[in-house]
């Protein structure tokens, strides 16, 4: 089963969700919808665009309970002939869908984050997500846009 999605904001992503089924009990409400694959569609920091589509075709996004781990492919393979795929990040999320807008908050356990936090929004939509955040240091955004300067 593909599903698509879209990370707005900051990153936009977009996926296929895993066929395995789920060894214990999946989470409850939208941490349920989150799990699986999801593909970058859009990535924009600062109002720009941060990759082309050709990268972004190389970036997934896996969901894995209260995890999330991004993984980048490269186009070397290994002596084997398997692509090469580094982990970037590993973060521990919490949602909280009594906001409005619903909010999102990553806590980076892993990679050049490791120990950071970040905070925003979210937003699902059938087989779409909508995602824009920014450092606890800064104002949580209000709304799926990413002005200049905006950090």
């Amino acid at each position: 089963m593909l599903r698509v999605g879209v990370l707005v904001g900051v990153l936009t992503f977009g996926a296929a969700a895993s066929a395995d089924p789920p060894a214990a009990a999946p989470p409850a409400g939208d941490m349920d919808k989150l799990q699986g694959y999801w593909k970058p569609l859009q990535c924009d920091f600062e109002g720009k665009p941060q990759m082309p589509t050709d990268v972004m075709k190389q970036v997934t996004v896996v969901f894995d309970k209260t995890e999330y781990h991004l993984y980048f492919k490269d186009t070397k393979l290994d002596k084997d002939g398997k692509p090469v795929v580094f982990r970037l990040a590993l973060a521990n999320i919490a949602l909280d869908d009594k906001t409005a807008p619903k909010s999102i908050t990553f806590e980076f356990a892993d990679g050049p984050l490791k120990g950071k936090k970040s905070h925003g929004i979210y937003e699902l939509a059938g087989n779409q997500l909508k995602v824009c955040y920014g450092p606890v240091d800064r104002p949580k955004p209000t709304r799926f846009e990413s002005p200049a300067s905006s950090g």
